[in-house]
């Protein structure tokens, strides 16, 4: 079957402009009144779109108003400085024999434990949009015995003129009311804030004793002059501009927690340390996470078990600020003592699955498995292998495949370390003889923290595997004194133990048959050998045999994925999620107590030596009162400079939560599990296996064709949740129409094209749905803020909507709006400028009629073999002008990131005082993992900046480019050269299939 467009057979000749236009009363000719009206509106609205006037980009006035003096600090009286050198207008001598003189104002009072300062820069021509740079405090004061804390800088900042909405409405007459109703759009759907202009730069921080001082002030063009502080002594003026100061401190610290990439540790420390030494108040906003989180109990579970930055962000507020803290957040009870049983889990309904009406062949390893762990078989070590050179080629995290983290956590690599089974040069030439068949398996994915995993082998010789396997963890133990390696009896039978006491490294080894497990869980270990005698393995629950039968061995899947509903449940399980929570708690006191060693480290007074005890930090004031309260007994502990959870062990490598299980908790926990409970038991009753197959296709390297012989394979991507129940997923289980063998065939030089069969009462009875994209460089999504300039971006994006059959919904509007004005064969304009065909069953919309003109007489249904309800297709972005705008965009995003881990370092030195050399290293103890440029350069401190940069920025910029340089290629680029896919709901089980073509390294 297949149903064509039937007039475009050659290019459709579009009228003029004039010849388009028709009058109103032609498309209205029984509404006078309502055509007079909207004859009217279309006026305005098209003035508004098409006219002099952009609506997009507010314009300054002819004659720009004259701008305020820069006003006086909010303490003090206007223009009073204490006496000195730099009263009657303070003009400061500037350094390195600079001729021009730098205007300051200062103002300090001395204070205990800290004296506030402020120093104020008036600009001499007053700046609109971006302010030229902060000003920071450069290096040590003079004398030494004065030292420098917490400096903050801000722009001083007045309104010029008012917008539009607080002016008079001017006479009648010469286009200046229309330009009036301009502007007021303008100001009502621009973001601009041209109406203010920078008058002046203050720099305000706190500092000790009461001797007058000299500080060098500096931008980021270098060091401006040296000013001289003379403190006063005046109890209300230091509370005033102590006011002052904190009000700039937290609402810096706001900016900078909104826009980082990486963990706002540093900034919500601060706060949290300051306001309880200085007794100031908690900002409204702290502790409170992202404001447009979800309150739904399910996904916000969902955020907890993913691992969401704004949790553990959240988790982290709390464990800074201590008990004040808590009383004011969502549960208000103070620390209590976990003295509850566990909590009931969700009521989980019996699976419905049906076994398969002819068993299928099913592997060994699966036989060896215990049914509540994830399955990940890669079927032979040569699969192995090429998967972790894949992962290796992004520095072992599959994800830097899209684009870099801001930390590098290392996560494969530490869980072989933590395993004790690294792959070698020797490894991967006896690998493949010793090895039949391999796969990872466990209860859980937490690889940054520390997850319940293990490493399954199916052996071709068990001996050959058994004494390679015992030989490397000998040499182990007997290369590291730290380490210790043990027999051990398990409750259902004997292993090998290799760890150390931090857990770093933790593997048990057990046998079974042809198989061995290596894993850091001693209750998956036990649970293997377990299995091995009851025989109640994976492989013998329904659901798996099912997996099995629609995905069988004959396909030779290079990695097969299946996550099983006991696993999946196992996650929700209150003793899961209650650790999850603790351990959590656990990682933000380890980096708190790096944290507050650091700020006492920089209050330490010369000759004394720094604090470095947990009791210790506490009783200064660097940690909360109630640091290390925590329910199940457990706290942090120190030996020398490593710090480690008392259960738990070192921070990235912790206890596996399958071997930590909660028996007693909190009335808190118990009411927080409860609601987690509640909601899956009435909402989602029942989770879904997943199953995922990937198979892979090289293709031989070709070296005269287009590709200049790049290394190219073809992963195709099976997945199936199977048994699907709709019912569990509400309302999004009803939006697809049945499968259907139609798909539709686009423009050939469509770049991306989508379709759905969609089932709607707005459009009828099941309509396919589909759109398309040109090649093109699409509005900067930064230029779409606003209904009407989403409007303007609709219409310079080459691209196409279109339905068929056609639904009939535009036809249904009133007044015949949806029909609009003839202009050509089965061509319609409509009302706003967009364009409308309809014939053989068609209705196509666009903005542009060449679009429409290049693209119709390609389109056409088509009958496929595959039924499916949404197809998809992407092709490759190579040399297109879509892979300049997509490396565009996620080049910015990288970018803000590489700029978040400059400014994480930088106030580690300026905030914390830690010393530039050792910024770095004291910045990856506090994260767990090692901060590197999204961007793909170093971080490096720049003695002339006096700050961290990247050498991935310009050398003669503060900060990244805004534009991505020449060279600069996205991870995803490197390797994406198109995509095509399509997903099939059925009643039983709902299916997607991908195909992925990549380059990989030569």
């Amino acid at each position: 079957m297949k149903t064509t467009l039937p007039i475009f057979h050659e290019t459709l000749i579009m009228p003029s402009p004039s010849e388009q236009s028709t009058p109103i009363r032609t498309l209205f000719p029984e509404k006078t009144l309502l055509a007079t009206v909207l004859v009217s509106a279309g006026v305005v609205f098209g003035l508004l779109i098409a006219g002099d006037v952009s609506v997009a980009k507010a314009q300054l006035p002819a004659t720009p108003l004259q701008p305020a003096p820069i006003p006086p600090v909010p303490f003090g009286q206007s223009g009073q400085v204490p006496p000195g050198p730099f009263s009657q207008g303070n003009v400061a001598p500037p350094l390195g024999g600079a001729t021009n003189a730098v205007d300051v104002r200062v103002q300090a009072v001395t204070g205990q434990p800290y004296g506030v300062a402020v120093i104020e820069m008036p600009l001499r021509n007053p700046v609109v949009g971006p302010a030229p740079g902060p000003l920071t405090i450069d290096g040590e004061p003079a004398p030494a015995t004065t030292k420098i804390y917490y400096p903050v800088s801000n722009d001083v900042r007045v309104t010029v003129g008012r917008p539009p909405s607080e002016q008079p409405v001017p006479q009648i007459g010469r286009g200046r009311l229309l330009n009036r109703v301009g502007n007021l759009i303008r100001e009502l759907t621009s973001s601009d804030d041209a109406t203010e202009q920078t008058v002046g730069r203050r720099v305000m921080f706190l500092f000790t004793g009461d001797q007058p001082f000299s500080v060098p002030v500096r931008d980021h063009l270098g060091t401006l002059t040296m000013v001289d502080v003379r403190p006063v002594t005046d109890p209300g003026l230091a509370r005033t501009m102590q006011t002052a100061w904190w009000d700039e401190t937290t609402a810096a610290a706001k900016r900078q927690i909104d826009a980082t990439d990486t963990p706002p540790w540093v900034p919500t420390y601060l706060i949290a340390m300051l306001s309880g030494r200085l007794n100031l108040p908690l900002p409204a906003w702290f502790g409170r996470g992202d404001e447009t989180g979800t309150e739904d109990p399910l996904l916000h579970t969902l955020e907890w078990i993913g691992g969401a930055a704004g949790v553990a962000n959240e988790v982290f507020a709390v464990a800074a600020a201590g008990g004040p803290l808590q009383q004011t957040l969502s549960d208000p009870t103070p620390t209590q003592v976990a003295a509850l049983p566990l909590p009931a889990s969700p009521v989980w309904q019996p699976p419905v699955s049906t076994a398969p009406v002819e068993p299928p062949v099913i592997e060994v390893l699966a036989e060896h498995v215990p049914p509540e762990c994830f399955y990940l078989r890669y079927g032979s070590f040569e699969n192995y292998l090429w998967f972790r050179d894949l992962t290796l080629e992004y520095g072992g995290d599959i994800s830097r495949m899209i684009t870099l983290r801001g930390i590098s956590n290392e996560s494969a690599e530490r869980l072989e370390r933590q395993l004790g089974v690294q792959t070698n040069a020797m490894s991967r030439l006896l690998g493949p003889s010793v090895i039949e068949d391999q796969a990872l398996i466990g209860r859980d994915m937490y690889l940054d923290d520390g997850a319940s995993i293990g490493v399954l082998f199916h052996a071709k010789n068990v001996f050959l595997l058994r004494s390679s396997l015992n030989s490397d963890r000998t040499k182990l133990a007997e290369s590291d004194e730290s380490l210790m390696l043990k027999k051990v009896d398990l409750q259902h039978g004997p292993a090998t133990l290799l760890r150390s006491s931090d857990n770093r490294v933790r593997s048990f080894l057990v046998e079974a048959g042809p198989c061995i497990l290596v894993t850091n869980s001693k209750t998956i270990a036990d649970r293997f050998l377990e299995v091995a005698e009851t025989g109640e393995s994976l492989a013998a629950t329904t659901d798996f045999q099912l997996a099995r039968s629609y995905m069988p061995l004959e396909r030779n899947d290079t990695i097969f994925a299946y996550f099983s509903a006991e696993m999946l449940q196992g996650l929700l399980e209150p003793s899961y999620l209650i650790e999850l929570r603790r351990r959590m708690q656990a990682e933000a006191d380890i980096a708190l107590v790096r944290l507050a060693r650091m700020a006492a480290r920089s209050n330490t007074v010369p000759g004394e030596p720094a604090i470095q005890e947990i009791d210790g930090l506490i009783n200064a004031g660097f940690l909360p009162e109630n640091f290390g309260d925590r329910a199940d007994g457990t706290g942090v502990v120190s030996f020398s400079n490593h710090l480690v959870d008392t259960r738990r062990g070192a921070r990235g490598t912790f206890l596996p939560i399958a071997d930590n299980p909660v028996e007693t908790v909190t009335a808190s926990e118990s009411r927080w599990y409860g609601q987690i409970a509640a909601a899956y038991s009435d909402q989602f009753s029942s989770l879904d296996p997943i199953v995922i197959g990937v198979q892979r296709e090289e293709f031989p390297i070709d070296p005269t064709g287009p590709t200049e012989g790049e290394r190219r394979e073809r992963l195709t991507i099976h997945a199936e949740i199977a048994p699907w129940q709709p019912e569990n997923y509400g309302s999004w289980a009803k939006q697809l129409g049945p499968p259907t063998q139609v798909a539709m065939e686009f423009a050939p030089d469509d770049v991306v094209a989508l379709q759905a069969h969609v089932a709607s009462e707005t459009l009828g009875p099941p309509t396919h749905l589909f759109a398309a994209i040109k090649d093109s460089f699409p509005p900067e999504p930064e230029s779409i803020d606003g209904l009407i300039s989403k409007y303007r971006a609709l219409k310079t994006l080459p691209g196409y909507l279109g339905a068929w059959p056609q639904p009939g919904a535009l036809d249904r509007l009133p007044l015949g709006l949806g029909r609009g004005q003839p202009v050509g064969p089965g061509m319609n304009r409509l009302i706003g400028g967009l364009y409308r065909y309809t014939g053989g069953g068609f209705s196509v919309l666009s903005f542009q009629p060449d679009v429409l003109n290049a693209s119709l007489q390609h389109l056409s249904a088509n009958e496929v073999d595959d039924p499916a309800q949404v197809r998809g297709r992407i092709d490759s972005l190579k040399g297109t002008k879509l892979e300049g705008w997509v490396n565009q965009q996620l080049y910015e995003r990288a970018a803000t990131a590489s700029l978040a881990g400059a400014e994480f370092l930088n106030s580690l030195v300026a905030q914390l005082g830690v010393p530039v050399d050792q910024a770095i290293d004291e910045a990856e103890l506090v994260l767990g993992g090692r901060p590197q440029c999204p961007l793909g350069g170093d971080y490096q401190f720049d003695p002339a900046r006096r700050r961290f940069v990247s050498t991935a920025w310009p050398s003669d910029r503060f900060g990244p480019s805004p534009y991505a340089p020449a060279d600069y290629q996205t991870p995803l680029l490197g390797w994406f050269r198109g995509a095509e896919a399509r997903l099939t709901q059925y009643p039983n089980r709902l299916i997607a299939d991908a195909t992925i073509e990549i380059a990989r390294a030569q």
